[in-house]
């Protein structure tokens, strides 16, 4: 069956992983345990691409804590002063797959 382009959107690539593992020193953003896992900043499930600017390390608990916890948004709002200081000019608007453009 093949995939969607917003499926393949979505996608992380093998080096769009090595990229933000390099980029954030293969350690969560959160709380500085090595060996997490890639974390999407808007979650696939409502569109969000698979680019470095969408995308953080964070260890499992961490992960968890920014996806389904009461303290998602203070979770959020740290990735997300995290992303502007890495890349000038980010916006959160264009880190969703649209359907036309991308």
């Amino acid at each position: 069956m093949a995939r969607s382009k917003r499926s393949k959107a979505c996608d992380i690539s093998d080096k769009v992983r090595k990229e933000v593992r390099q980029r954030d020193k293969d350690a969560c953003i959160f709380c500085g345990r090595y060996g997490s896992q890639i974390a999407h900043f808007i979650g696939r499930s409502q569109g969000g691409l698979g680019i470095p600017q969408n995308l953080v390390l964070a260890c499992v608990s961490c992960h968890y804590a920014m996806d389904q916890t009461d303290k998602r948004e203070e979770y959020k709002n740290k990735a997300r002063k995290y992303l502007k200081s890495k890349y000038s000019g980010w916006k959160e608007e264009e880190l969703y797959y649209r359907k036309w453009g991308i």
